[in-house]
């Protein structure tokens, strides 16, 4: 999910890093667009391992860059909101391919499924991991909101015909299963002496 993305990029030495990964995913939903367009049928591949889905990671990584947008007006943003155009584009051509309406030009103020208790859960990982935050989330919620109204219909829809991975963050199933949540590695540093 968006939020754990951002708390393993979090120190400030990481922010290139961080660019670097919204350029990658630039790259790779404009691939992604072209090859499942092409042939629709890879639209339902899935991975080897049960727990990682394509799309699931795109919603991440969309989350992601919506969420840095949303807290840090000042940051670099030209990657991030190339991504984040990418990304969604990407979900407008794979529902344009598979016959699914949308509204290509959705109010910021539009409803989300995602619950604001939901953004302010995935906040508080984000504080606990030292994200930086300009704004409050009571700041940054009408933003992100005015980002993420652009990608989560599709990205829920996209996600429930094709079975994804349950995920934080990525909309309901036709089967209940229980949502998979993202596992950090323990940082186990050296104790100093």
């Amino acid at each position: 999910m968006g939020p754990e993305i951002l708390a393993r990029y979090s120190q400030v030495d990481l922010m290139d890093s961080l660019l670097e990964l919204f350029a990658n995913w630039e790259r790779w939903s404009a691939e992604v667009n072209e090859s499942h367009t092409t042939y629709p049928v890879l639209i339902q591949f899935r991975s080897a391992r049960a727990t990682r889905n394509w799309l699931v990671s795109l919603i991440a990584v969309l989350d992601a860059a919506a969420l840095h947008l949303a807290f840090n007006p000042s940051l670099r943003q030209t990657q991030v909101r190339l991504a984040l155009r990418a990304g969604f584009v990407c979900m407008r051509e794979l529902a344009d391919v598979r016959g699914i309406p949308y509204d290509p030009d959705p109010s910021p103020d539009g409803p989300l499924a995602l619950e604001y208790g939901d953004f302010l859960q995935g906040v508080a990982r984000m504080r606990e991991q030292g994200v930086p935050m300009e704004r409050s989330p009571e700041e940054a919620w009408p933003h992100f909101r005015g980002w993420r109204v652009n990608y989560e219909a599709l990205a829920y829809r996209l996600a429930y015909d094709i079975e994804a991975v349950p995920a934080p963050w990525s909309g309901p199933r036709r089967r209940f299963e229980e949502v998979v949540t993202p596992t950090t590695p323990i940082d186990r540093r050296p104790a100093a002496r």
